[in-house]
């Protein structure tokens, strides 16, 4: 992956931003769901694909497992 290729991430119906920070040298995203924005990073672009979908993964883990339980 070259990362002048690629300006956003894909999975599972949800697309996420991609930045790079030439400075710090490092790549960030957001992805916004239900109107809350989840952050992801990585050094490199595999890294920051492989945050976004554990990002992404958890969400729906918690979602299957029923959220936040109600005191």
């Amino acid at each position: 992956m070259n990362r002048d290729d690629i300006h956003e991430l894909k999975y599972n119906g949800y697309t996420g931003s991609v930045i790079y920070h030439l400075k710090e040298k490092y790549y960030s995203g957001e992805v916004e769901i239900e109107g809350v924005l989840y952050s992801y990073e990585g050094d490199t672009l595999e890294e920051l694909r492989e945050d976004f979908e554990d990002v992404i993964d958890s969400l729906a883990l918690f979602e299957e497992e029923g959220g936040p339980e109600e005191e």
